[in-house]
């Protein structure tokens, strides 16, 4: 009887840990399926925990049948394993941050590009002029941020190409105008190519706009010059330095000429923007009077030079890994050559040993190898494909009675032979059986219609007038002997 008591402990803790097993090792695999991951990831992950639902199903199963109790203390050990390995892997995954697509707007590029290339997603780049987005950054994705990344295959992104310095403007007539004014309009309206000139002026007051050279509507980058006055000399004041480093030249240089403080440029490279002021010789709060002859030295930032190499020596891979570690933009097409290997450069629009600047964009043409000929069910199909890979075509139709129409007959390439560079696929194509179109006239109605049916025709009747006494072929739509395709449909007169 105790005996019993134990057996039926044993099997009830037995199943317990079975049932345990079972749903833990099942909510694994959902949360799996549900979770996160790369394409080969999530794939191997999904297999992964559907063999271990598998086998803890066949050893709940293998539990009802299990008599002997050290098997069964076995299956306990094996089911809480399995459990604790399941709750383990869980918590894993809900601790390890999701692969989700980031926000790209106004990221750089080149950032975007590099963290594609890892994540094994193809980029599909548009460009597009923009006020607000500085160039080649990133104006907008089409896909949301927070999308996982094992369903996004492609990328479209509309990249920036800085402001539209063709738009057209209309200037103001701004004699009169106070300096920071005329400053504001500028920026307001994204004017590119303006230049402000000083002197002074003892009838015209501190910063105001003396003269002016073009009042009308003018592009963005069309050249501007304002004349500002800087007053009396004798009313000149002592200024105080401020920060320059961070403006832009024009603002920059825009502050030392109101206030008459000589200056000079020098230049260094940067590998973000041009133009921009990285130093100045005199910091900020130093106090510059009418007396001190001093110069102001600026840093002005220049985009950074990269020698181009010969791509044609060098693999896709090696071009990409080049261009990330010099910030260049790569812009690649894709077309068949024979004569190139595939992922090997064709064409490019830049000449090795030159020099351009870093965010700069180059177009390579890269070949896809040799082209071979397709296997095709009707003459549409071809057409495309051709017209896809920029094939060279000829087709031509002839009458066959062996070959049903709108099949091929002969082909000047053979299914899977190579297309070379320069050559014309030359294709025939069955135009059906053919017939040749008897000679009606004179004959009678019944007479024509046997005609018809022994030369594969199909042929209607029309009548001249009325049919009153009229029994005989008088006209005919097609030419006697003329050679037509099976089934072609001709018109027959019957009159006087």
């Amino acid at each position: 009887m105790e005996n019993n008591k134990r057996k039926d402990i044993l099997m009830i803790f037995t199943f317990l840990t079975l049932a345990l097993s079972l749903v833990s090792t099942i909510t694994y695999m959902i949360y799996t399926i549900i979770s996160d991951g790369t394409t080969l990831n999530y794939v191997i992950s999904i297999f992964g925990v559907i063999i271990l639902a598998i086998f803890s199903i066949a050893l709940v199963v293998t539990g009802f049948f299990i008599e002997n109790k050290t098997a069964k203390l076995f299956i306990i050990i094996a089911s809480l394993l399995l459990t604790i390995y399941s709750i383990i892997q869980i918590i894993i995954g809900i601790n390890t941050p999701k692969e989700l697509l980031p926000n790209f707007i106004n990221k750089n590029i080149n950032e975007v590009t590099s963290w594609a290339k890892e994540k094994n997603i193809n980029l599909i780049k548009e460009y597009a002029y923009s006020d607000d987005i500085e160039r080649y950054h990133i104006i907008s994705q089409d896909i949301k941020e927070g999308t996982k990344l094992r369903k996004i295959k492609d990328l479209k992104l509309v990249i920036s190409n800085g402001i539209d310095t063709t738009k057209i403007t209309k200037v103001d007539n701004m004699i009169g105008w106070k300096l920071d004014d005329v400053i504001k309009f500028i920026d307001d309206n994204k004017l590119t190519n303006v230049t402000i000139d000083f002197r002074f002026d003892n009838n015209v007051e501190k910063d105001v706009i003396i003269s002016q050279d073009i009042i009308k509507e003018v592009t963005r980058n069309e050249p501007i010059t304002l004349v500002c006055s800087l007053g009396r000399e004798s009313n000149q004041k002592s200024v105080i330095m401020e920060n320059l480093v961070g403006m832009d030249l024009f603002h920059a240089t825009t502050f030392l000429k109101r206030n008459n403080i000589k200056y000079n440029i020098e230049y260094a490279y940067s590998d973000s923007t041009e133009n921009i002021i990285l130093k100045q010789s005199i910091k900020q709060y130093e106090v510059i009077s009418p007396s001190r002859n001093v110069e102001v030295t600026l840093t002005v930032s220049k985009l950074d030079e990269v020698t181009i190499p010969d791509f044609s020596k060098m693999s896709v891979k090696e071009i990409d890994k080049w261009a990330d570690n010099n910030k260049i933009i790569i812009e690649y097409e894709e077309e068949y050559n024979d004569t190139i290997k595939e992922n090997t450069p064709i064409t490019y629009n830049v000449i090795p040993g030159n020099t351009i600047i870093i965010n700069s964009t180059i177009k390579i043409t890269v070949s896809k190898g040799t082209l071979k000929m397709i296997k095709f069910t009707n003459v549409s199909n071809f057409e495309e494909w051709a017209k896809e890979n920029d094939v060279s075509y000829n087709i031509n139709y002839e009458f066959s009675d062996s070959i049903d129409r709108g099949k091929l007959i002969s082909s000047s390439h053979k299914e899977g032979e190579i297309i070379k560079n320069n050559d014309t696929v030359k294709l025939v194509i069955s135009d059906g059986g053919y017939t040749s179109i008897p000679n009606f006239i004179d004959l009678t109605q019944e007479e024509a219609k046997k005609a018809c049916l022994d030369n594969n025709l199909t042929c209607t009747f029309s009548y001249l007038d009325n049919n009153i006494g009229y029994t005989k072929i008088t006209k005919q739509s097609m030419r006697a002997n003329s050679k037509v395709p099976n089934n072609t449909s001709i018109t027959l007169t019957i009159g006087k």
